[in-house]
């Protein structure tokens, strides 16, 4: 077909066996302005039609091998001629010829003898004819798909409310039978809305009938093979060029992927996804009006707040999967385990079992209603702890757990859900440090001691970044030759008001707060700006030891932490060593290994500390890729007499000549304890006995003081 927007002149097509007219009609439209093609029968017509698009076809009727009618159904029949406007030529002037000629798929006709005046015209006509219909049938075909893409139909229902017509976009959508299609009633459709929806969509269709109204809904309607969907429906009514309504017309779109969607976010916002609990979010939403109707009605409530005990350890012992299911057990456990009259029942939303949440990793809360005193309290945290410890079987392993819970009571601890439920996680701290597996309820000193943990917490934060912070250094040495071979690198805090804070006061504090990360961070910058500073200085450079804390090892940005560091102190990896602790690795051992490899190949060496107190095995140590191992100090502060700590120590040892690894003895203290260690061939130690930890400067002052021949330094050990 031409197109709209073309210059070229309209091609046309004339096929007559009448060489006179076929010459004398090419020679007028070509006079005209048009792009005329001869052909001098119908086969060589069709022949041409199929090698070349043509915009319009003159076709005489009487021809002979093939009349003018059956070329015309061949055309219609190919995929270029389908639409293409076609003019029969006929001297013949019955209706029989015409009919005929329509009913072979002509746009119209020329009558013989041919007007010349008004060929051109009646072809324009035609062409600009056929353009209006092809630009309405690509729009008709661009609305199918628009409506296919949106996965939406349309439908008509007339004014007698009787007739109900469906288009093909709705018969895919609600899967329509043919037949259903072809006799389609009001009723028919309306059948299949569900219930809940069926008379509100009737008289909504009514209304529109009656009174002109128009609406839209969202409803769960049954297609036609039995398959729920929810669509969205939307009908305004049409008025003829006279204002008379006559029909209703309406598109039904299927919504059920975007509604599923929908309630996907919702679900992921409002519920954990490992247990399907609620979450702490959704929790508070949930317990205000029921604290609301307490407050009216005069009754009490509790918030119970249940923390598994040591729950790290399931993790290091099992893994992180099994972990989770243990979790998705005793939740499970949890729900079973209370009656349902001790729960917040009215703003429960539908389908949910009870009002339990979970608020954190290894945290669930509950509300109890309508609790008179702290007995009846009591009696729930009772049952609970009794669910939980009774054992689970994961694997080969049997585990008993324990919880610690705290409860506060409405009104008297707070007044609100998220007041209560701090209360409640102070009292659960309380009955994790009175010894676990008990409950606790919430008194004003609790709060007391969260202010001061709060302040330790932001005083601690604070330090991080005022240079309140400190780096301390304690000399690895060979006890064979007292030579300084490494130095461990140990934070300090030294506080404006409190002084010098201990490590085993602020270094938990740092754990449990998350500030774990930036303390490590600020570490191994401090190392490489001190081995800097003493490269500049000339002095001897010893590996510094950096322990890294687990959210450190397990982050994906360490490689380039840790490669940003090495090139803006301009240091070799080979200058730090990183200490890593059993348990850390034993915590997801597959992704340890394959980190470690990535440090070993980046040029670091890998040290495993407090070795002998954690989970591995002989079989995972030979998997970890690492170059030292430290016998922690527990072992060695008996070692010299022998015994079962001595015994201890002489394996490790006898583990790292076999392995290949560097041994370190951590806590030496004494000469007996060093003999032994350096008799049973660990010459690397560290201690007291050889040296305290001390500051950045007066290490490098012990550096700065070669005392052996070679130019190194030399600790001579202190005296017991």
């Amino acid at each position: 077909m031409l197109n709209l927007v073309d210059s070229t002149p309209p091609r046309l097509l004339i096929i007559d066996d009448d060489p006179l007219l076929r010459g004398m009609a090419a020679n007028t439209l070509r006079h005209a302005g048009f792009d005329v093609s001869e052909a001098e029968d119908g086969i060589q017509g069709l022949e041409q039609v199929k090698q070349t698009p043509f915009d319009l076809l003159l076709l005489d009727v009487m021809m002979p091998k093939l009349d003018g009618y059956e070329v015309c159904k061949h055309v219609r029949q190919s995929p270029r001629g389908e639409r293409v406007p076609i003019l029969m030529l006929t001297g013949l002037h019955d209706s029989t010829s015409i009919e005929q000629a329509y009913e072979a798929g002509a746009t119209d006709f020329i009558s013989k003898p041919i007007n010349w005046t008004l060929l051109s015209h009646r072809v324009r006509y035609s062409l600009r004819a056929g353009l209006a219909i092809e630009s309405a049938m690509r729009s008709h075909e661009r609305l199918e798909r628009a409506q296919h893409i949106a996965n939406m139909g349309s439908w008509e229902l007339k004014a007698d409310g009787e007739r109900f017509l469906c288009s093909p976009e709705l018969a895919r959508v609600l899967a329509v039978p043919p037949e259903v299609v072809a006799r389609a009633r009001p009723e028919d459709f309306l059948s299949r809305i569900g219930s809940a929806d069926r008379d509100t969509i009737r008289a909504m269709r009514q209304a529109a009938l009656e009174e002109g109204r128009p609406y839209q809904r969202t409803f769960v309607i049954h297609r036609f093979d039995g398959v729920a969907r929810t669509v969205f429906e939307q009908a305004a009514v049409v008025i003829d060029h006279n204002g008379r309504q006559v029909a209703v017309e309406g598109i039904t779109q299927d919504i059920t992927d975007r509604v599923e969607a929908e309630e996907r976010i919702k679900r992921l916002a409002h519920y954990d996804v490992l247990t399907g609990l609620p979450n702490r979010q959704f929790f508070n939403e949930l317990v205000g009006p029921t604290l609301d109707r307490s407050a009216r009605l005069g009754a009490g409530c509790a918030m119970v707040y249940v923390d598994m005990d040591r729950f790290k350890s399931v993790n290091d012992a099992v893994g992180y999967a099994q972990g989770d299911t243990v979790l998705r057990l005793i939740s499970a456990r949890l729900k079973a385990s209370i009656r349902t009259s001790d729960l917040a029942m009215e703003t429960r939303p539908p389908n949910h079992e009870s009002m339990l949440s979970r608020v954190g990793a290894n945290a669930f809360t509950l509300l109890l209603v309508d609790i008179a005193d702290e007995k009846q309290a009591t009696l729930v945290a009772d049952r609970l702890l009794k669910a939980i410890a009774e054992p689970i079987a994961i694997d080969e392993h049997e585990l008993v757990l324990t919880a610690s819970i705290g409860i506060a009571l409405y009104p008297r601890d707070a007044a609100d859900a998220e007041g209560l439920t701090r209360c409640a996680e102070q009292a659960a701290y309380a009955a994790k440090s009175a010894g676990r597996a008990q409950h606790r309820f919430f008194d004003e000193a609790m709060n007391v001691r969260a202010s001061a943990r709060l302040a330790r917490e932001s005083d601690l934060r604070h330090a991080i970044t005022a240079g309140q912070l400190r780096l301390h250094y304690q000399a690895k040495v060979d006890a064979g030759t007292g030579r300084i071979t490494g130095a461990e690198a140990l934070v300090r805090w030294q506080h404006p008001d409190r002084g010098m804070v201990s490590p085993g006061e602020f270094i938990p504090l740092a754990e449990e707060s998350g500030l774990i990360l930036p303390l490590t961070d600020w570490v191994l910058e401090k190392a490489c700006e001190d081995l800097r500073r003493r490269a500049d200085m000339g002095l001897q450079l010893v590996p510094v030891s950096v322990n890294l804390s687990s959210p450190s090892f397990a982050d994906d940005g360490l490689r380039t932490q840790l490669e940003a560091l090495l090139r803006r102190h301009r240091l070799e990896p080979n200058s730090l060593v990183l200490e890593v602790t059993e348990t850390l690795l034993m915590s997801d051992v597959e992704r340890a290994v394959a980190r470690l490899q990535e440090l070993r190949e980046m040029g670091f060496k890998v040290s495993l500390d407090d070795f002998g107190t954690g989970y591995s095995s002989l079989g995972y140590l030979k998997r970890f890729p690492i170059d030292e191992l430290k016998i922690d100090r527990s072992f060695v502060t008996d070692v010299w007499r022998g015994g079962r700590d001595g015994a201890i120590a002489v394996s490790v040892i006898a583990l790292g000549r076999v392995f290949g690894l560097q041994v370190v003895a951590e806590g030496v203290e004494t000469r007996g304890q060093s003999t032994f260690l350096l008799a049973h061939g660990c010459a690397q130690q560290q201690g007291y006995l050889f040296a305290k930890p001390v500051s950045g400067s007066d290490f490098d002052a012990l550096l700065a003081t070669p005392s052996a021949d070679d130019g190194s330094n030399i600790i001579v050990p202190k005296d017991d």
